[in-house]
């Protein structure tokens, strides 16, 4: 997968990562075990870019489309951990790291709500809430019911970028068309780069494909033309 956007974003995604520590404050040092585990997840480094772009592309304040790329980090960060949570039978004890990664994945989604006031962003509120419970709904169907993985993407990271679209979309003042569309544009995308993640390269191409008729259909609803998302798609696909 070429991830050569994030280059250019260099100096906003150090903002991104300064946000990040600081919303996990005062946890941050208690969170090194999880933090080193998890470092090598690939998402966790995209997903904050790929919020940035969708915010400038509506040419969104810059403090706040950073602001809300660190609270979507953030949020990702509480799923990972979440699923760091593992059955008995799967070698998972119940002792003080257990009982703290389920602890402190609780506390930052509520630190997140919190993160939206400080943002002044409140007016997507109920967009995290409904967010949350599809997350969790995909938590469900993973371990339990066994799903395959493109139906638990669905449900769980695909809906925190068609989460991070709508909101973007909302707080630009979008029309309900434009909104729905957006929220789409960011749900497509979100199962392209998780497909290619997970080395699906021909499943991840129909959502390319996909992507791009909806951001065609949303040219026409809003006139917006700014050209950031569509050369990343272009690049997506190489």
């Amino acid at each position: 997968m070429n991830a050569a956007f994030t280059r250019e974003l260099e100096a906003e995604l150090i903002n991104i990562d300064i946000n990040f520590q600081q919303s996990l404050q005062p946890w941050w040092e208690d969170l090194n075990f999880l933090r080193a585990r998890l470092q090598g997840d690939t998402t966790l480094q995209l997903m904050p870019a790929v919020v940035l772009l969708a915010y400038q592309h509506l040419d969104l304040d810059e403090k706040l489309s950073i602001s809300m790329a660190s609270l979507f980090k953030t949020l990702y960060f509480a799923n990972l951990i979440h699923n760091q949570v593992k059955d008995e039978e799967e070698g998972q004890l119940n002792n003080q790291d257990l009982q703290f990664t389920i602890l402190i994945g609780d506390y930052i989604f509520g630190r997140v709500l919190k993160l939206l006031l400080e943002i002044g962003a409140v007016q997507v509120l109920d967009s995290l809430a409904l967010m949350i419970c599809q997350i969790n709904e995909g938590l469900v169907i993973e371990h339990k019911l066994g799903e395959k993985q493109p139906e638990i993407l669905k449900s769980g990271t695909a809906s925190i970028y068609a989460t991070a679209f709508l909101t973007a979309a909302r707080l630009k003042g979008l029309t309900h068309e434009a909104i729905e569309l957006y929220e789409q544009l960011g749900f497509t995308i979100g199962m392209a780069l998780e497909l290619l993640v997970a080395g699906m390269s021909t499943q991840a191409q129909r959502y390319i494909e996909k992507s791009a008729d909806v951001i065609a259909k949303f040219k026409v609803a809003t006139g917006i033309t700014n050209g950031r998302l569509d050369k990343f798609l272009q690049d997506l696909g190489k």
